[in-house]
């Protein structure tokens, strides 16, 4: 008999570890789980007729509601490609290819607002990246999924790096003053990027535009309490 009480405890805490263990590797997403960039609290909206609200994240689960076009939405979490939101007819999950954020509502031409910006093949940030735009650059948006744009080459951009043409784009003429939108913009010795770097200027230094060429802009700042000149790259300007 005690041997084989010592038997069943061995068998027991050997169970046990084993639970820890998998518990201890378990990943923090499961699997399935898309990768997205929305987060908690986010606010989007209906970009189809009618979006279908589901008891569960597949076509399967039970339509609970239907959302009309336009109708706000708040994301709480996702799940297999399917958002958890908060509706006015409460919450439940919807398919995120039919939703829009707040800032991007509608397909059209954008201007890239980030330095630069991955392409990649499907709509998530777990996919292969196959391109890069460059900041300033306008893209042709023709279809939205949540947080994604899809351009007109085929790949995947990142709404949230993309502003509307009337926004984007900012007209810079000699004789005003702008802002670096850049995090850290070169100043060059030439209109051009073969041109000598002579200095790096960062985030919201105030510039004053003596002349431009072409995308380039000859600009006058203050560093450091002294007085600097050189060239920029005008898209980097707002």
């Amino acid at each position: 008999m005690k041997t084989t009480s010592r038997w069943i405890r061995a068998l027991v805490c050997l169970v046990l570890a084993l639970t820890l263990c998998a518990t201890a590797v378990a990943p923090a997403m499961a699997v399935g789980q898309s990768s997205t960039l929305a987060t908690s609290g986010g606010t989007y909206y209906v970009n189809c007729s009618g979006l279908n609200l589901r008891s569960g994240a597949s076509m399967g689960n039970n339509i609970i509601g239907v959302l009309g076009r336009g109708t706000k939405v708040t994301y709480s979490s996702s799940k297999n490609g399917w958002w958890y939101v908060s509706t006015p007819k409460g919450y439940g999950y919807v398919d995120k290819q039919y939703l829009a954020p707040s800032t991007q509502s509608s397909s059209g031409t954008y201007y890239v607002t980030a330095t630069t910006l991955n392409i990649r093949s499907k709509p998530n940030t777990g996919s292969s990246i196959v391109g890069h735009l460059s900041h300033g650059s306008s893209v042709s948006v023709t279809k939205l999924n949540g947080d994604w744009g899809q351009i007109s080459s085929g790949g995947w951009v990142a709404l949230r790096y993309l502003s509307k043409s009337s926004q984007g784009k900012v007209t810079i003429k000699s004789g005003s003053t702008y802002r670096v939108k850049a995090s850290a913009l070169n100043v060059r010795a030439s209109a051009s990027t073969s041109g000598g770097k002579l200095d790096i200027i960062s985030r919201n230094t105030s510039v004053y535009v003596q002349k431009t060429s072409g995308g380039w802009a000859y600009v006058r700042y203050t560093k450091s309490g002294k007085t600097k000149y050189g060239w920029v790259s005008s898209s980097y300007l707002g």
